[in-house]
């Protein structure tokens, strides 16, 4: 089985429930914070391998804009026109999105806001770590 993982950007919240999935451990320092995968690269579209579970299900992330249902809609039908019988669950992190990430991850650029914007990212993460989990969970156990 494979699982895709998407928000709107692609960046942010799902590498890290993607990165969740992967690995046992639900408590992300802040070193291996910023250096999960793919994290703050904004990539629209195209789907992103992470790695393989325990299980051996296939894990990616994704960005779609707001295209989410269309892209799923067709992803779903190439499968059936090119007879490809993967199973493929598609997981909408955007939840753990904020409005104006857009903007905090355009002042990131900034070498002077660069650790600042960081630091609340981490922090975000760190506010939002157990549900992260329980959301990270409920699906390990769909696959």
């Amino acid at each position: 089985m494979k699982a895709i993982y998407y928000s709107f950007y692609g960046c942010y919240s799902s590498p890290i429930c993607a990165y969740l999935h992967l690995n046992e451990k639900f408590d992300i320092g802040e070193e291996e914070f910023f250096k999960i995968p793919f994290l703050f690269q904004v990539d629209y579209g195209n789907i992103k391998y992470m790695g393989k579970d325990g299980c051996g299900n296939e894990i990616f992330v994704m960005g779609v804009k707001n295209f989410g249902e269309n892209i799923k809609r067709t992803l779903k039908d190439l499968m059936k026109v090119f007879d490809i019988d993967d199973d493929v669950i598609f997981i909408d992190t955007s939840q753990y999105d904020f409005k104006f990430f857009g903007f905090l991850l355009g002042l990131r650029e900034n070498k002077i806001f660069r650790n600042t914007v960081e630091k609340f990212f981490y922090g975000y993460y760190l506010q939002k770590r157990k549900h992260m989990k329980k959301f990270v969970e409920k699906y390990k156990r769909i696959l």
